[in-house]
């Protein structure tokens, strides 16, 4: 007889225990590999880095208001500054520091209300104050700068409501005027004892105090030209702390010296590469290219004084002649984009169906030979009674356009169309524009923010605007104006779409293309997305928060 158990109860209290435990780690392992199946691994973003970009310059300021659009330091001040609005992807206006902003029903009065939460990068609360104070030096007289400027917003009365309310009295309705309170705002406890006058040599240009991502940490000057200027991540920025804890720029003489540069690994990115320099970009596999549209068009003005253009088909023939695809392949590098209206490609204006001029020479011939423009028998250049069709092409002398100008000639003349090609060094608003002495002139128009194009092309301007050209037409005029009145942006979308026909119809200057800016990045800098440059190279900057260099791995349950 098998011996029995001297622990009998003992033995039957484990058996119980030991199963539950075998079937809780049964249960934990199944738990276990079941996560392991949902479980991943991602790759995000993490905060620090430092990204250094070059610059071609000189720079001379860091102050918003003492820098045009496509000047250098736009670059380095729209990551310090803010203003009270800025341009979302369709070039509309939304809110940037103003969080919203109401409109009296006559179009007279904007009441913008000011974002609690925002912080100058010396820790002072951004008020009301600040508004009324920079958009006082923006009427003062006595600040440097385009007088028409200044006109402008001496025309607008600003008005403190509350600490964080303003609100800007209008002489006339514009409904483009939010997109003109892009501009920097200044920071008034910093400079309201500073005379406008004194404003552009105070060492606030230098040292500025922002309400932006970035602020100034240091700036290196050597033989009295800056040549480095090292921003800090704002930990305190109202939309959120930016990615790169450093954001660097360096200031070089020329391109040639930034690829030296970065090739030498003392740079990560180079701001602005002329077509020239492209094919050096292209044999570098670890760079990035990145290119947007310019907030500008390359346009020939036609003076419509002379009698050689009051004739609309022969304008048009002058469009049809050109091939400006060859224009963008030889002098852009195939940087630029075919120009079929004066409002740029994605913005919320420019017309979806708008047909595309063509390269039509037997047409454009056709055309001035049906309006009896013909070449006489043993000559070489058209005429039609006592008007022979030869004029002067104008053209800054900058060895890029009086280059074009000179092709454009040459595509002209094969069309037995005279034209000498006038190069002008120096500022060509100045000595030929302004005072209409030109019979057509090469030049680029600027339409930074709103698309409106009434400085260029409404009949008022002609003689003290920027109607250069000359042109008056009644159709044109009247659809700008209304446009101009009009809140409602639908409305005012289908007044430019009709606006945009007229052009083409009637034909107030000839088109040539939109210009592409670029810049590199090495491929070390991601996050990078870069929409449409609806007011400067600058706004390239606008998702800077979430660039970065530096990368986290965490554990993810799908």
């Amino acid at each position: 007889m098998a011996p029995r158990s001297r622990y009998p109860t003992l033995a039957r209290g484990l058996y119980l225990p030991l199963i539950l435990v075998l079937l809780m780690a049964l249960s934990l392992g199944v738990l276990m590999a079941s996560l392991a199946l949902r479980a991943g691994v991602e790759t995000v973003p993490a905060r620090g880095g430092h990204y250094v970009e070059a610059i071609v310059g000189p720079i001379a300021t860091l102050n918003p208001l003492q820098i045009q659009p496509g000047d250098p330091e736009a670059d380095i001040a729209r990551v310090i500054f803010n203003g009270l609005v800025r341009l979302d992807a369709q070039g509309l206006p939304e809110g940037d520091l103003a969080q919203r902003w109401e409109v009296s029903e006559d179009g007279l009065r904007y009441t913008f209300y000011l974002r609690p939460n925002v912080r100058w990068h010396d820790g002072a609360p951004l008020t009301a104050e600040d508004v009324l104070f920079t958009v006082r030096l923006l009427q003062s007289p006595d600040l440097p700068g385009p007088p028409e400027h200044a006109r402008l917003w001496q025309s607008i009365e600003v008005v403190p409501v509350n600490s964080l309310t303003v609100q800007f009295r209008l002489p006339e309705p514009l409904a483009l005027f939010p997109d003109l309170l892009t501009f920097g705002i200044l920071p008034a406890h910093s400079l309201r004892d500073v005379p406008p006058a004194q404003i552009p040599t105070h060492p606030f240009n230098l040292n500025p105090i922002g309400t932006g991502p970035y602020r100034v940490a240091s700036v290196h000057v050597e033989e009295g030209r800056i040549q480095r200027v090292v921003l800090a991540a704002n930990s305190s920025y109202f939309r959120g702390p930016p990615l790169l804890e450093q954001v660097e720029f360096r200031i070089f003489p020329d391109t040639r010296t930034a690829l030296l540069a970065y090739r030498a690994g003392e740079v990560q990115a180079i701001a602005r590469i002329s077509p020239a320099d492209l094919n050096q970009i292209r044999a570098l596999p670890s760079l990035n290219l990145f290119s947007a549209i310019l907030s500008s068009y390359q346009v020939i003005l036609l003076n419509h004084a002379s009698p050689l253009f009051r004739e609309q088909e022969v304008r048009e023939a002058l469009w049809l002649a050109l091939d400006r695809q060859r224009l963008i392949d030889q002098f852009l590098a195939g940087q630029g984009v075919i120009a079929d209206s004066p409002i740029l490609p994605g913005n919320w204006a420019y017309h979806p169906q708008l047909p595309s001029i063509p390269y039509d020479p037997e047409k454009a011939r056709a055309m001035l030979e049906a309006r009896g423009w013909v070449i006489p028998e043993g000559g070489t250049v058209r005429q039609k009674g006592d008007l022979t069709l030869r004029f002067r092409l104008a053209a800054s002398a900058d060895g890029f356009h009086d280059l074009i100008a000179q092709e454009i000639a040459r595509q002209w003349r094969a069309l037995g169309i005279a034209v000498d090609v006038d190069p002008i060094p120096g500022d060509l608003v100045e000595q030929i524009l302004a005072p209409h002495r030109f019979d057509a002139a090469l030049v680029e128009l600027m339409v930074p923010g709103d698309p409106d194009p009434y400085p260029f092309w409404h009949e008022t301007q002609v003689d003290s605007g920027q109607n250069y050209s000359g042109f008056r037409d009644r159709d044109i005029s009247e659809v700008i104006e209304e446009a101009r009145r009009t809140l409602d942006i639908v409305r005012r979308r289908e007044l430019y779409w009709r606006f945009q026909e007229l052009f083409q119809e009637k034909v107030p200057a000839i088109l040539l293309f939109y210009p592409v800016y670029t810049f590199v990045v090495d491929e070390q800098i991601s996050g990078i997305q870069v929409g449409a440059l609806f007011n400067s190279p600058a706004d390239r900057f606008e998702g800077i928060t979430e660039w970065y260099t530096l990368v986290r791995r965490r554990i993810i349950v799908r």
